[in-house]
């Protein structure tokens, strides 16, 4: 069984030159997001990981930034989950941008929240994620939040 360092650490120094293992890459990425498993996705990051979320308003650094962010989807959305609908490698250096869609129902509801977004990820040399860049339309996506009816009182 490969261990998860070692996919990491077959990125290569220019991300298109072995889409296999920039494919695999991913693919572990998007496990770690879909079983909301903030661990997992934490040590696919470089200590000194930059997330920046420019729809929060908000750059946050280190691992254990994703790993909170992962902790409030899964609150927000219990059932969340992440399609890859595009995988692009850079032909230059060590980088790939992932196309998704993102479907999950708000919490204490029924009310289905679904949109798409991209994310750049800027690997160092280890293979670890030192940038993470997230973009997607937030007012969409809170105009779907708003438009959801209020919970049922107890």
């Amino acid at each position: 069984m490969t261990t998860i360092l070692a996919v990491v650490a077959a990125v290569p120094a220019v991300a298109a030159t072995d889409i296999s293992a920039t494919e695999e890459f991913c693919e572990r990425s998007k496990k770690a997001w879909n079983d909301h498993d903030g661990d997992a996705v934490a040590k696919l990051c470089a200590d000194a990981l930059v997330y920046d979320e420019p729809a929060l308003g908000r750059t946050a650094h280190g691992p254990d930034s994703v790993r909170g962010f992962v902790s409030h989807m899964s609150g927000m959305f219990p059932d969340y989950s992440f399609t890859r609908i595009g995988l692009y490698a850079e032909v230059t250096r060590r980088t790939v941008l992932v196309a998704w869609r993102f479907s999950g129902t708000l919490a204490d509801t029924d009310h289905r929240v679904e949109f798409h977004g991209d994310d750049r990820l800027e690997l160092g040399e280890d293979g670890l994620i030192t940038e993470y860049r997230c973009l997607y339309d937030y007012k969409f996506v809170l105009d779907q939040i708003a438009a959801a009816p209020a919970p049922a009182s107890a």
